[in-house]
Parts: C-alpha cells; sequence; structure tokens
C-alpha cells in the first residue's frame, strides 16, 4: 500500500507524543520586533529548518506577517520556501563550497560571500547574482577580516556578475557592553571602506535577537531576529520583552501500566538495577531520547494533572518511565506534559533546558524537529498542522 502524505501525518500521531504550536506566535512577536527595530527592515532568520519548525511553515507565517525578508542557513531551505510560494528575498548564509558557486547562484537567493574563494567563485560562475558581503568582527567564524575587505571590495566594484546589495555581520558577545561596542566599531570600519569603494544605498544588518533587546542603538537599516520571533530566548532574556513562544508545550500519552510489588529489582532504560523497598505504580510514556531529551538524569520534572510525577531509572530511545504511585488516577491515555502549563501548574522549556544542562537555543530545535506538530488551538482534536 503506498501512503500518502496525509496518511503518513496520520500515523506518526499513532504514536501519542507531540509538540504543540502557536501559530500566531510568530505574527505576535514580529509587532514586538517593529517596535525594537524602530524603521529598520527585519530579515527573519529560518536556518535550522526555522529551528525545528519547518523552514517552509514560518516563512509562511513570517510572510502574511509582514517580515521584509528571510535568511537561511542552507540552499535547500531557501528552496523550500520558494516552493511554498513565498516570494520575499531570501539570503543564503555561508553555507555552500566555491565549487557549487554557478549552481547556487542560479537558485535565485541572495548570497553571502565570506571570503575571496567565495568572491573569486561567484564572479568566475559567470551567473548575474545579489550579494552580501559579511564581516568578521571578533567572532572568528566567517566574514572577511580588517585585513581583507579593502580588496574583497575592490574587486566586487570592478566586475559586474556579483551585484553587491548589502554588509552584515555577527556579533560574539551581546550582553557585554565593551565587546559590542568593539565590534560593532570594526563593522563600522567596514562600512566606511565600502563607501570609499564607491558602494552605496547597501543594506546593513548586525543586530540578531538579543542585540535587538540589548542594544536598539545598533538597528543600522536592518535587524535579522531568530530566536525572538520564535519567542525562544533564555529565561532571562525573555524577561525583558513580552514574546510568545512558538512551541506552548511538549506532552505525550501513557501506553503502558506495570504495577511492580516491594523487592522488585529494575533496571530502567538501561540503568544499573534499583531494589524497590516499596510497590510501585509506573507508567510508560512513548518519547524519548531519539526524539531530542536526554538518556541519563537528571531530567527535570514532568506534570500529570497540574501535580509533579518523577521519571524513573534512565530514559529509552522512545520511552520515558514515569513513577504513577502517587497517581491511582492515571492510566493508559493519561496525557504527561513535559513542557507546558497543566491543570494550574507550568514547565518552562527554559526550566527543562536547564535540568538538561544545555541552552535553550540547543533543546528547541532537537525536540520540535523530531516530534509532530500539533496546533494549540486544535489540540482537543488531534489534528496535525505539519508532519514536523
Amino acid at each position: 500500500m503506498n501512503a500518502s502524505t496525509d496518511d503518513l501525518r496520520e500515523y506518526r500521531l499513532l504514536r501519542p507524543a507531540w509538540a504543540e504550536i502557536d501559530e500566531g506566535a510568530i505574527a505576535a512577536n514580529l509587532a514586538v520586533a517593529r517596535k525594537l527595530a524602530g524603521d529598520a527592515k527585519i530579515w527573519f532568520v529560518c536556518k535550522g529548518d526555522g529551528f525545528g519548525f519547518g523552514a517552509a511553515k514560518v516563512a509562511r507565517l513570517a510572510d502574511a506577517a509582514g517580515v521584509d525578508g528571510l535568511c537561511v542557513g542552507s540552499p535547500e531551505e531557501g528552496m523550500a520556501i520558494r516552493a511554498a510560494g513565498v516570494t520575499r528575498d531570501i539570503l543564503l548564509f555561508a553555507s555552500t563550497l566555491p565549487e557549487d558557486a554557478a549552481r547556487v547562484a542560479s537558485l535565485g537567493l541572495i548570497v553571502t560571500i565570506q571570503s575571496m574563494e567565495s568572491l573569486r567563485a561567484f564572479v568566475a560562475a559567470g551567473v548575474l547574482v545579489d550579494a552580501f558581503i559579511e564581516i568578521d568582527p571578533g567572532f572568528g567564524r566567517f566574514g572577511f577580516l580588517a585585513s581583507q575587505w579593502a580588496q574583497a571590495f575592490a574587486v566586487l566594484a570592478q566586475q559586474s556578475t556579483v551585484r553587491l546589495k548589502g554588509v552584515y555581520t555577527h556579533l560574539s558577545s551581546p550582553g557585554d557592553e565593551a565587546i559590542t561596542a568593539r565590534q560593532a566599531g570594526v563593522f563600522d570600519a567596514a562600512l566606511a571602506d565600502a563607501h570609499s569603494a564607491g558602494f552605496r544605498d547597501l543594506e546593513t544588518m548586525l543586530a540578531s535577537s538579543r542585540v535587538m533587546i540589548a542594544h536598539p542603538a545598533l538597528r543600522y537599516s536592518a535587524v535579522d531576529p531568530g530566536r525572538l520571533l520564535y519567542g525562544a530566548l533564555d529565561a532571562e532574556w525573555m524577561a525583558r520583552v513580552p514574546l510568545r513562544p512558538m512551541l506552548s508545550a511538549i506532552r505525550g500519552r501513557i501506553i503502558h501500566v506495570q504495577e511492580h510489588p516491594a523487592g522488585s529489582t529494575l533496571g530502567i532504560g538501561y540503568a544499573a538495577p534499583i531494589r524497590l523497598e516499596r510497590a510501585m505504580r509506573v507508567g510508560v510514556v512513548p518519547i524519548g531520547f531519539g526524539d531530542g531529551l536526554n538518556h541519563v538524569p537528571p531530567f527535570g520534572r514532568v506534570l500529570i494533572g497540574g501535580r509533579e510525577a518523577t521519571i524513573m531509572g534512565r530514559r529509552s530511545l522512545q520511552h520515558t518511565v514515569i513513577d504513577l504511585s502517587a497517581f491511582p488516577e492515571a492510566g493508559v491515555g493519561s496525557v504527561v506534559t513535559i513542557v507546558g502549563e497543566d491543570g494550574g501548574g507550568f514547565i518552562g522549556i527554559d526550566e527543562l533546558a536547564d535540568a538538561m544542562r544545555i541552552p535553550v537555543m540547543e533543546l528547541l530545535p532537537r525536540v520540535v524537529r523530531m516530534l509532530p506538530h500539533i496546533s494549540r488551538t486544535r489540540v482537543g482534536r488531534c489534528e496535525p498542522v505539519d508532519a514536523g
């Protein structure tokens, strides 16, 4: 039997573990970003497959909300957005080899030029393409250094294949005033040299999400927030602006309940066996480290009917075992909340990230990419909005 895409989405939900998505969050957060950005254009970062939400999905939502442009981390993401019918400008961050310059230039995306090798490759390709130059202000990843960018601007001024549309950079330490000021100064020096080379009316972009919040004066002509529009910053930054998380909840339903008498020896999740001093009732939820969570403790906590429950042993690839001894009402089909509101209780993604000892920006795309997505407004009907 050949399964359709709709069939596959339904099949995914036969394993009852899911991420609840607030599809209105991007529009709400874009309104907040507009207040922070003033007259600057907003280029929404959709890299990492839209932080796991799906690049095409988030691009469609941002397009409908009126974003000015989009940024992607791979050609695949850019073309998925185009296939979804979004026609806004898309900036491709550095992600390809010089040898593929001709193919990349033919995609209709705005390319990033971050080195003399990439510049020469796009010029030699002979395919008319729009481009942004990336400056390295001290981040140490991509971009032209102060000793390099003058040559790059000179080469660009002497050819007509690559049309320079903008210059951007990325700061390393938005929370540090001194480092930010120094790196912004490097960017300003690069812009001055671009001007001296004859380039006018360039898009200039420096501020990502945290820079927009901490340094509103560094707007330039455009900003490129990502996590701000997803409502996915760490707690200290979320507290500074009124954002709506796009990820509303992570939940699963119990698929099995087992009674273990006192004296039983259990090696849950391949952990070292433990001997039960008391009778224990456990439930199994079909969500595990294959869904982006962790294998070994600490796990944090979960909620059942608004009350805190304990995770047992180690988490398996697809399963988590919960102590149900204090929950006689819980059984097969009961909902377990890993992130989100439940009966007056609440677990934020920052709390889970802290328990797992990783940043929110690392945890979010893990779990969101792996789990099926259910619209928050349709959770009661358990309708998928995307394959996830």
